[in-house]
């Protein structure tokens, strides 16, 4: 199944088409979500429709493709009226790459973390909330920040859209200066732990309507740590299989029956 999405039904299609690289009538469609506008902009979802060629015009394609091309024609070179030698090229030796110093590396990390939560703090504070940020722990790839606040509604956002678009700044932050090799996770008063309950509830009771109706659901569009919470909660249920579909940011978990 290829899913291509658009604002409209329309431009799903289109966009398909262009991919194919094929027209309108040598394709089969077949809309797996309509668009939806959502309320005040929450739950808006571009349309997802299913793009595939038919089976003459891929047979067709796949021909072209394998017909011989036509070798060109090499004219002969007259041979010369003295062999000359070829000159022998010299190869450099190869110089070992240098190697990163541990100490070092250990810095340039510390660095990252520190800088980071000097950039976070004045975000917060250009948005008016007056917060503390703390380090609650840290792993060899992974940094835990928690912030205190009596605005923590403010800072958490619809949805979590605030404290994921933080987490989202926090993490190219890290990958920019030295420590892409380190996860980042931002909390604020439980939250992240209150939400993973959520996504738990969420996988298991779609999961038995899936089974029930025998009909494929598409989820809400989600950042791709909460996509992976998803998938990870049903990998080992063996009457549903999960998969993502669209593109960022309305990339969206599919959960259909095994």
């Amino acid at each position: 199944m290829t899913i291509y999405t658009g604002k409209t039904e329309a431009a799903a299609i289109a966009a398909g088409v262009a991919a194919l690289n094929t027209s309108r009538d040598q394709v089969i469609t077949k809309v797996v979500a309509t668009p939806r506008k959502g309320f005040l902009g929450i739950g808006k979802r571009d349309a997802m429709v299913d793009v595939t060629l038919k089976p003459v015009a891929k047979a067709m394609k796949q021909a072209k493709k394998a017909q011989p091309q036509p070798k060109p024609q090499v004219q002969p070179t007259p041979a010369p009226e003295a062999a000359t030698k070829a000159p022998v090229a010299h190869l450099q030796p190869t110089t070992p790459q240098p190697t990163v110093d541990p100490a070092k590396r250990r810095q340039q990390r510390q660095a990252a973390i520190d800088g980071v939560q000097d950039y976070l703090a004045t975000i917060v504070e250009q948005l008016g909330i007056d917060a503390t940020l703390d380090v609650e722990n840290t792993a060899h790839r992974q940094i835990h920040l928690a912030f205190t606040t009596d605005k923590e509604g403010l800072l958490i956002g619809k949805h979590g859209r605030t404290i994921n678009a933080l987490q989202s700044l926090a993490q190219l932050y890290l990958n920019h200066h030295g420590a892409a090799h380190v996860d980042v996770v931002l909390d604020v008063a439980g939250y992240r732990e209150r939400r993973t309950a959520t996504l738990t509830r969420l996988a298991e009771s779609t999961a038995r309507e899936v089974v029930a109706t025998g009909k494929p659901i598409y989820l809400d569009p989600m950042p791709s740590f909460e996509r992976k919470q998803i998938h990870a909660v049903l990998a080992k249920n063996r009457y549903v299989s999960t998969y993502s579909a669209g593109k960022e940011p309305h990339r969206a978990v599919v959960i259909e029956p095994a």
